[in-house]
């Protein structure tokens, strides 16, 4: 679902996805043990505002039936609902897999309201997904599971880490080692006639 969903109850279906738009499965497992299952797909296209960047939206998701009766039973043991994505969203079938999970039993007492955060590299590799609920819970939870199926109310959100300043210019040779260890270093090209690359004996770097 787009950001600002509302809270609660089944999300209504998401707008057309535009043809430059491509999908990708969001899979999830009920417990702590078994296979994956595909909850919904996710669509994802280039940003094409200047700064570039991907654009996401989930489709809406539902757990009913066997899904929802596994989930039930989750509540009682306890355990844990996981949410899986590839790290490449261009060839999810060939790289590693990102996981992220939540309590079932505070993802209950939260009404299903949840939030995915995607943080991707300046590369467009999905780093890590963080999966949160608004409330805490132990098992099993106050609130009660809905007789037929329950929808989930999903707020999703981008974020790229900030880039660091670089140094300009070269960095000498000896500009990571303690004082005394570059000047140690210093002796010892003295002792041996070494240079730097300029043709000029090395200086050890001031403190």
């Amino acid at each position: 679902l787009d950001e600002g969903a509302p809270g609660g109850g089944v999300p209504a279906k998401p707008k057309p996805a535009p043809e430059t738009s491509k999908t990708v499965s969001l899979l999830h497992r009920i417990g702590d043990a078994g296979a994956f299952a595909e909850r919904s797909k996710l669509w994802y296209r280039e940003a094409a505002s200047a700064g570039g960047g991907l654009r996401v939206r989930l489709g809406p998701a539902k757990l009913s039936g066997a899904e929802r009766d596994a989930f039930a039973a989750l509540l009682d043991s306890g355990g844990h609902y996981t949410l899986r994505l590839p790290s490449n969203f261009s060839a999810p079938a060939d790289s590693p897999p990102v996981f992220a999970s939540v309590s079932a039993c505070s993802l209950a007492e939260s009404r299903f309201e949840e939030a995915i955060e995607l943080t991707f590299s300046t590369a467009g590799t999905l780093t890590s997904v963080s999966y949160t609920v608004p409330a805490a819970s132990e098992c099993p939870p106050t609130l009660p599971l809905a007789a037929t199926e329950v929808g989930f109310s999903t707020t999703v959100t981008i974020t790229y880490p900030s880039e660091g300043p670089r140094p300009i210019g070269r960095v000498h040779d000896a500009a990571f080692l303690p004082h005394q260890a570059a000047k140690a270093q210093q002796e010892a090209a003295k002792a041996s006639g070494g240079k730097d690359g300029d043709g000029k004996p090395q200086e050890p770097p001031k403190s």
